[in-house]
């Protein structure tokens, strides 16, 4: 049985395919929505046209905890509302997932060529994209975000994937995989 990631974005796509573990990415198809609406729109479709597990992996937006929840909620509520029994997970990037780069900052500093600055660090903690766009800029080895995703070693993924999102993605994966072998 095949089960769905949707996410927002190419980026998020890119970062999802590289630093889930590849053994789980068997019959797992990762597809882009596009913001807000989009995700609870396309993954209510697939949930009830194809009967099938879907994880929503999106950005919170927010670093508030009551608005991080609300969104959570909304989310659960519309999808969830037709899932039956199809299982459905929404997993919230608190406050974007570009934040997964910065739980360790020597993985950023040797892919950007420099240590990154103690303020843009701390930018970090509620804008992760801006301050990573930022970052890039001021690199000579990288220029765009998804040429960070494509320099990151297996040991740099092996930390990535220690993030409570990956985590939270893995663990439902991972139970996915267990209820169709059980059937």
């Amino acid at each position: 049985m095949i089960t769905y990631i949707v996410c927002e974005g190419n980026f998020d796509a890119q970062l999802l395919k590289i630093v889930i573990p590849r053994k789980l990415l068997n019959d797992v198809e990762v597809v882009t929505a596009g913001g807000g609406y989009a995700i609870k729109s396309l993954a209510r479709s697939l949930v009830v046209r194809r009967q099938v597990p879907v994880v929503i992996v999106v950005d919170s937006d927010s670093v508030v905890p009551e608005l991080v929840q609300q969104r959570l909620k909304d989310i659960e509520e519309i999808v969830g509302g037709v899932a039956a029994n199809t299982p459905v997970k929404v997993i919230m990037a608190v406050p974007e997932i570009e934040t997964i780069f910065f739980q360790d900052a020597t993985i950023l500093s040797r892919l950007l060529g420099y240590i990154p600055p103690k303020n843009i660090l701390d930018m970090a903690v509620y804008q992760p994209k801006k301050a990573l766009e930022q970052l890039l800029s001021q690199s000579e080895i990288i220029h765009n975000p998804s040429e960070i995703i494509y320099r990151l070693t297996n040991k740099d993924i092996e930390i990535l994937q220690l993030s409570s999102i990956m985590q939270e993605i893995v663990h439902f994966l991972q139970s996915v995989r267990e209820t169709a072998n059980a059937v």
